[in-house]
């Protein structure tokens, strides 16, 4: 997992034994069993929550099994796992492994309880609603469901996984786990920047920001003459840089600049690291103007919205100068943040400039520490840097080769040989499954413009494609799309991370007989 500004793993909790003191070592399983039953206890009961529309639409009463008997379902295995789970040793603390290893299970667990409604209530097939449910988890907000036809109260669930999946479904637990296990499993999904002291504080003020975001985005959407319904369903896939919307058309639906110009601000709020929002709202504007982040985001969106917004134009997507820049901004902003709302018909009309140009935004994403996918501004930035300054040192004038200095959160620091190898060594990651999961995809009948573009979209979570991926699509394409949701919500090194050290306490149980 790589940190900004930090050796990997440096705020991970090390390895400790779980055993009684002075006994017997024992093994990672009942920690570990805990956290995850507390997890999906969480699951479970958060799945209740679309219920809540039922009052406003009583002709979906029908429906309410269909969330009720996975939701308690669900809370109700979570709590026989964390009481039927013996007591941990005093001090006992998760390894890195093992907190990857628990934010698997979490988020597939999470994944196959929002399938469940949309299984039993006959809307999609199993395939289908894995597909879904992970496209909401990890905020792509690519869809299989015919969203014009679609329940009001399934809506709602599409909306509610991208509010959880936004911040991280760890995240939110975090903030009534303040063990130190609690903490090492926060970090195992990416989160290593701590605004407060603690953990737990940190996810506190994290999940304030975001709240606050949507709460205020729902407000303006409200006025701005959204529905109360419409209103609270986008900003909770606007902020999450989820994507998801309410009518078929997204965006475009309402066709109203002022409706835009909201969903921008949102998107590059959910685009913008958390701790940059924090010390913006503690007045510290040079910090967050100066962090080396924010001239590289909103200079990229300045740039890509005036060149696509050129092709647009030349190309007839937009039918005069101002339109052109308008949806131009629009696409620019919704794709670099990895949100995929969309104000223009189809993305595969478009020729095969646009769709490369698009493709290098997904690639790149916002910022880090952010709701959004893709590899991030920060890495991008590092390893190009590392890349300069390798070659200089190589091919240029040594004797006037110097360190490399960045601006992090208003203070200039040196970037060490680990940040750059980290950012390096993820970037080359990245682009190689980029390439594997677009082999994959080829291998079920896309061409090769289908496939790279679909699978870049899924493992950077955007949620814009060709429509290779949708209703239509075989179960092989629907699971390889979903691997590469969660592998890019993970960021690659967690999952292989969690997934190993889960099949070795599996080989260890069978080898011992338990």
């Amino acid at each position: 997992m790589t940190v900004m500004g930090k050796t990997r793993g440096d705020n991970l909790a090390p390895a400790i034994a779980l055993g009684e003191p002075g006994g017997e070592r024992s093994g990672p399983g009942p920690l570990l069993a805990r956290y995850v039953g507390v997890a999906v206890m969480f699951v479970g009961l958060a799945g209740l929550a679309p219920l809540a529309v039922l009052p406003a639409y009583p002709d979906e009463v029908a429906l309410a099994p269909c969330f009720i008997f996975p939701g308690i379902g669900a809370a109700m295995a979570g709590y026989l796992v964390y009481f039927a789970s013996p007591d941990p040793a005093p001090g006992a603390r998760l390894t890195r492994g093992q907190a990857a290893a628990c934010t698997v299970l979490v988020w597939v667990l999470a994944i196959a309880v929002y399938a469940l409604p949309y299984v039993a209530a006959g809307l999609l097939s199993p395939v289908q609603a894995v597909f879904e449910s992970t496209s909401g988890l990890t905020t792509t907000g690519l869809s299989v469901v015919d969203v014009d036809t679609c329940p009001a109260i399934f809506l709602f669930h599409r909306s509610l996984t991208c509010y959880l999946g936004g911040v991280g479904l760890v995240l939110i637990l975090t903030c009534v786990v303040t063990q130190t296990g609690g903490l090492g499993v926060y970090n195992a999904e990416g989160h290593t920047d701590h605004l407060l002291p603690s953990a737990a504080k940190t996810a506190r003020m994290i999940l304030l920001i975001y709240n606050g975001l949507i709460i205020a985005g729902a407000v303006a959407y409200w006025a701005a003459g959204m529905t109360p319904f419409d209103a609270i369903n986008i900003s909770m896939c606007a902020v999450p840089t989820g994507g998801f919307a309410t009518h078929g058309e997204s965006i475009a639906y309402w066709n109203s600049p002022v409706i835009e110009a909201i969903t921008i601000v949102l998107m590059v709020a959910g685009g913008t690291n958390f701790l940059l929002l924090f010390l913006l709202l503690r007045g510290k504007l040079k910090a967050f103007l100066t962090h080396i982040e924010t001239p590289l985001y909103f200079g990229t969106i300045a740039v890509m919205a005036l060149v696509v917004a050129g092709f647009f134009l030349g190309q007839g997507v937009s039918g005069d100068g101002a339109e052109a820049l308008r949806q131009g901004t629009f696409q620019v902003v919704s794709i670099l943040t990895s949100t995929g709302f969309q104000t223009i018909p189809s993305f595969a009309d478009l020729g095969p400039a646009l769709l490369f140009l698009f493709g290098l935004l997904m690639l790149v994403g916002a910022e880090a520490r952010s709701t959004s996918g893709g590899i991030k501004l920060y890495r991008v930035a590092v390893a190009s840097l590392g890349l300069g300054h390798d070659l200089h040192e190589r091919y240029g004038n040594k004797r006037h080769v110097t360190s490399i200095k960045i601006n992090r959160f208003g203070k200039r620091s040196v970037l060490t040989e680990v940040d750059v190898a980290e950012a390096q060594t993820y970037v080359v990651l990245y682009l190689l499954l980029c390439a594997a999961g677009a082999f994959a995809l080829i291998l079920c009948g896309a061409t090769l413009q289908e496939a790279v573009f679909d699978f870049v979209s899924c493992l950077g979570s955007t949620g814009v494609g060709t429509g290779f991926l949708g209703t239509e699509s075989g179960p092989a394409p629907l699971l390889i799309g979903s691997a590469g949701m969660l592998l890019g919500r993970l960021e690659i090194i967690p999952l292989f991370m969690g997934v190993g050290t889960l099949a070795s306490m599996i080989r260890k149980g069978v080898r011992h007989g338990r």
